[in-house]
C-alpha cells in the first residue's frame, strides 16, 4: 500500500524537534495518548527486535498489545499492530482523514504543520486507544528527548538499547552527547532498563537516570546475560533462566535479554510469566528484515544493518552461522551512514558486491559507495537501479555462495516485495 496521500503531503515540512506541535495536535484530538499504558523504547541499534520480543513477551500474558515502531520496511502499515496484526486500511483511511484535519488546524494555531512522523504517531495513539489495548511498545524514532514520542506521561518502564555515533549533524558529536538525548525519555519516578557497550554512554545514561529519580537496571549489573551453545542465560531480579533459542543472531540476544528485563521490570505492575512462557514468546518473535533467511537455495539473507556498530554484529553473526560461505553483497546506503566502515568489515566475507542506490531522495549515489569497496581490494560492480541489481546479484550467487541484501532499510523493502510480495506478513 502507499502512503496515504493526505499524510504523505506533510512529509515536505521534514524533522522539526520540539514537542510544542506535536502537543498541540493531540490537544485537538482529545490526548488520546493520556489513556494508554506505554513502555518506551530509544536507543540506536536494536530498537524494534526489542520492541517485537517485549510486544510478545506481553502479548504471552493475555494482553492487548499495542506496537508502534518506524521506518517500516515493505508497507506503512506494519508501523502499526495490535497483537501482530498490522492497521487494516479502513482504519488507516479514516484515522489519516482525521489526523490530516487536526494537522490543518494547528496549522492555523501555530504557523507551522506538524510532521509527517507526528501525525503518524498520532494517528497510532488513536488506533491504540479505540482497540483498547492494554499496552502499548513504543519505539522513538530519532533521538528521544525531543522526538515526538515523548509526549507521553512516565512509561510503565523505559528502555535504551546501544547507543551508537549515528545522526550527529543532529544528536551530537560525542557518545555521551547521544546518549544524552537519547536518555531524555527517562521521566522522574520511572523504571528503565539499558544494555550500553561504551562507557561514556552508559555514564550519561546514569547521570540522566539519577537526575531523574529513574530507577536504572544495567546489563553487567543488576542484570546479566551470556550466550550458551542453545541460546542465552540471564539473569537478574526474580529469575534466572536458560533461554532455549539457538536459531537466534548472536547481536540479538543483547536485544532479546534487554525485553526480559523491562518484562521484569514490569513485575512491579503485576505481570507475569513462568519461565517456559517467556522462552515461548520469545521463541514466537519475528522481525523482518534482521538476519532473516528468505531462501534456502539460494540461499538469501536480509539485514538492515547500516551502521557500523550493526553491521560487525551481523558479520559476527554470519561467520557463526554459515562459517563456510562467500557473500554476493547486494548494498545501498542513505547519505547519513558511515558506509565506508560499513564496506571495510563486509568485505573480508565478501565474494562480489554490487552496489545500487535506494529509491529515496536522501540515497548515497553509487559511485561513491562503489569508490569505498574498490578501497578494500573486494571485487565490486555498480548498477544504479535496484531490480536490475537484484536480477544481477541473484545469478552471481553459487551453490558455496549466498546472497546477502544489507544497508538501507528502503532498499531491503523493495527487494523483500519484489521476493516475497506481502502474503503472510500482515500478521507476524
Amino acid at each position: 500500500m502507499k502512503l496515504n496521500k493526505g499524510l504523505d503531503s506533510l512529509e515536505r515540512f521534514g524533522w522539526r524537534f520540539g514537542l510544542e506541535s506535536m502537543r498541540a495536535l493531540l490537544q485537538e484530538l482529545g490526548n488520546p495518548h493520556f489513556s494508554l499504558r506505554f513502555v518506551h523504547v530509544a536507543g540506536s541499534n536494536g530498537k524494534g527486535s526489542t520492541c517485537a520480543f517485549l510486544a510478545s513477551l506481553l502479548k504471552q500474558t493475555g494482553a492487548g498489545v499495542g506496537l508502534y515502531t518506524s521506518p517500516h520496511l515493505s508497507d506503512l502499515r506494519e508501523r502499526f499492530r495490535v497483537n501482530g496484526t498490522w492497521i487494516s486500511d479502513a482504519d488507516l483511511t479514516r484515522l489519516s482523514r482525521r489526523v490530516l484535519q487536526a494537522c490543518f488546524q494547528v496549522r492555523r494555531t501555530l504557523g507551522h504543520s506538524p510532521t509527517h512522523f507526528e501525525a503518524l504517531t498520532a494517528l497510532a495513539f488513536l488506533w491504540f486507544k479505540a482497540q483498547k489495548t492494554d499496552w502499548v511498545v513504543l519505539e522513538v524514532g530519532l533521538g528521544g528527548r525531543l522526538d515526538a514520542t515523548n509526549v507521553i506521561p512516565t512509561p510503565e518502564a523505559a528502555l535504551i538499547t546501544p547507543v551508537g555515533l549515528e545522526h550527529q549533524d543532529i544528536l551530537g558529536k560525542t557518545w555521551s552527547k547521544i546518549a544524552w538525548e537519547k536518555a531524555g525519555i527517562l521521566k522522574s519516578g520511572g523504571l528503565a532498563a539499558t544494555c550500553q557497550n561504551h562507557p561514556e554512554a552508559l555514564k550519561a545514561i546514569e547521570a540522566t537516570a539519577r537526575k531523574a529519580g529513574a530507577l536504572l537496571w544495567r546489563a553487567g549489573k543488576e542484570f546479566h546475560f551470556s550466550k550458551t551453545s542453545k541460546g542465552f542465560v540471564w539473569e537478574g531480579p526474580g529469575l534466572q533462566k536458560e533461554f532455549r533459542m539457538p536459531q537466534m543472531a548472536g547481536y540479538q540476544m543483547a536485544n532479546a535479554a534487554l525485553a526480559v528485563a523491562g518484562f521484569q521490570l514490569l513485575g512491579a505492575k503485576g505481570l507475569t510469566l513462568t519461565g517456559n512462557g517467556m522462552e515461548k514468546a520469545l521463541q514466537a518473535t519475528r522481525w523482518p528484515g534482521r538476519m532473516e533467511a528468505l531462501s534456502s537455495r539460494p540461499l538469501v539473507v536480509m539485514d538492515g544493518a547500516h551502521n557500523p556498530e550493526a553491521v560487525r554484529g551481523l558479520v559476527n553473526s554470519l561467520l557463526s552461522r554459515y562459517p563456510e560461505r562467500r557473500w554476493v553483497v547486494l548494498n545501498g546506503f542513505l547519505k547519513d551512514k558511515d558506509y565506508k566502515t560499513c564496506v571495510r568489515l563486509l568485505a573480508p566475507l565478501t565474494e562480489v558486491s554490487v552496489v545500487t542506490e535506494p529509491a529515496n531522495e536522501r540515497a548515497e549515489p553509487g559511485e561513491k559507495v562503489f569508490q569505498a569497496w574498490e578501497k578494500t581490494g573486494a571485487r565490486v560492480l555498480v548498477v544504479r537501479d535496484w531490480k536490475k541489481a537484484l536480477a544481477l546479484s541473484a545469478r552471481k550467487v553459487t551453490k558455496n555462495s549466498g546472497l546477502l541484501i544489507t544497508g538501507s532499510l528502503y532498499l531491503l523493502g523493495d527487494c523483500r516485495r519484489e521476493l516475497v510480495g506481502l502474503r503472510g506478513m500482515e500478521k507476524i
